[in-house]
């Protein structure tokens, strides 16, 4: 147990060869020690060593196959191999251990993303956002999935609730996702002819510094005239 605090101690500072060297000394005193086996994984991760990461998660598995962050970090390594079907299968273990868990329902929506099919990658984020994505990452991808497939008010819908949940942020702290997601939904307004809505939305990117601040300008120009 203290060569596992004392490889956390190193993986925080960065030193990833430092924390395995710790870790390794936790299980030569204790093969089966869950912890150092699923750390190590992640140092691995850190140090891009992905098939040292693999071998060190599959022995956390055998340790106990009910832990769903050995699980998980397979998935996150074949995700980084680009082996997105292997990555589906480890993902959907560590879902199943963990259903109300937004992270692994995000992440099988990424991979489904990845190979190209949309539809299930929408059920994922959907299961995502029933379970506390409290920062929106679900609902955005939601967004930006609808969107490209012109399915507006799915959009509109999403964006509405993402803008929500970021909404006592200050302008000049806006994030790139809550600028986007501003303008979509003036521009929805605007179209709709909903101008209070529209200079509300409009309002909050003018401090903003990004390119949406321009695109703001010109579009409370077009509704003020």
């Amino acid at each position: 147990e203290t060569c596992c605090v004392v490889g956390n101690y190193y993986s925080l500072k960065a030193q990833h060869e430092r924390a395995v060297l710790y870790f390794r000394r936790a299980l030569r005193l204790d093969r089966t020690c869950l912890s150092a086996w699923t750390l190590m994984g992640h140092e691995y991760i850190e140090m891009k060593n992905t098939a040292a990461a693999i071998e060190a998660y599959r022995r956390a598995v055998d340790v106990n196959g009910r832990d769903y962050r050995a699980w998980y970090g397979l998935g996150q390594t074949y995700e980084i191999l680009n082996m997105y079907f292997y990555a589906l299968y480890y993902y959907r273990k560590a879902a199943v251990l963990r259903p109300r868990d937004a992270r692994m329902w995000i992440a099988i929506a990424q991979c489904y993303e990845k190979l190209n099919r949309d539809d299930d990658a929408i059920k994922g984020y959907e299961r995502a956002a029933q379970h506390d994505d409290q920062e929106g990452h679900a609902l955005l991808k939601l967004a930006r999935l609808h969107r490209g497939r012109a399915s507006h008010d799915e959009a509109f819908a999403c964006y509405a609730h993402y803008a929500r949940l970021h909404n006592d942020t200050d302008a000049a702290d806006l994030g790139d996702a809550t600028a986007e997601a501003l303008l979509y939904l003036a521009t929805a307004h605007k179209k709709s002819e909903r101008y209070d809505e529209a200079q509300q939305c409009l309002g909050r990117l003018l401090d903003y510094p990004g390119p949406e601040k321009l695109e703001a300008q010109a579009m409370l120009r077009e509704i003020r005239a």
